[in-house]
């Protein structure tokens, strides 16, 4: 009887150690859920509109080029200031935009290096990251640079090694979220960099590759490619 009386005391006792110790991690996990919301909450706290807040004058790492380009002096990178089949002519980005699959965009890429005798290529996923601004959206980036820039997925050269041929990176120019999981054959747009190293100082690069007020970029016909989707995606 009294053996039964201890065991019974003894499991009381358990059973109040294992709630109050259950309460504690309770509490301690209400705690942590907490600061996770905290921490979280400034990953998606709404942000401005670059453009209204970026002064007119403001270029930051930028600096204007001949026809169309700018250099970010940070990656001394070259961009075409408008997304791929567009074109710059006075001040702004005239034309549509190209919608291709990615092999269609890197085709379209190279194709523009063998007409232009410069080495035009697809952004890199890091690149296009690096243009991305921190502490605005709708479009991420500075409009005084990309000045006809949209927020749309839009593809980079860049490649994860942990998925299959199947996929390529892309980037949301919105807020500079990505994925690498972006099947090959849907259509984005696209935005075109080389190295300022490969730009060519001779004349020849102007006949060839820009017309009308030295401004524009020859757009290609995308028939000479093979075309491909003209249809994007929705972005997450």
């Amino acid at each position: 009887m009294k053996s039964t009386q201890k065991q019974k005391g003894a499991l009381s006792s358990l059973s109040y150690i294992l709630c109050h110790m259950s309460l504690k991690v309770l509490k301690r996990g209400a705690v942590v859920f907490c600061c996770l919301i905290i921490v979280g909450c400034d990953r998606y706290s709404q942000k401005p509109v670059c453009s209204s807040i970026i002064d007119d004058s403001d270029l930051s790492t930028f600096s204007y080029g001949s026809e169309g380009t700018v250099l970010d002096w940070k990656t001394d990178t070259i961009w075409y200031r408008c997304p791929g089949g567009s074109y710059f002519s006075q001040d702004t980005c005239s034309g549509d935009r190209l919608k291709l699959s990615w092999v269609d965009a890197m085709d379209y890429a190279t194709e523009l290096s063998e007409i232009s005798g410069v080495e035009w290529r697809l952004a890199t996923l890091p690149e296009i990251r690096s243009i991305i601004s921190p502490t605005c959206v709708g479009p991420a980036v500075n409009p005084n640079v990309f000045p006809t820039l949209k927020s749309a997925n839009t593809w980079t050269s860049s490649e994860s090694k942990r998925q299959s041929d199947t996929f390529r990176c892309a980037i949301n120019i919105y807020n500079g979220a990505f994925s690498c999981r972006q099947l090959k054959r849907i259509a984005m747009p696209f935005l075109l960099v080389h190295e300022s190293s490969a730009l060519s100082e001779g004349s020849s690069l102007r006949r060839s590759f820009f017309g009308g007020e030295g401004e524009a970029l020859v757009p290609l016909d995308t028939q000479d490619i093979g075309g491909g989707q003209t249809s994007g995606f929705k972005a997450h």
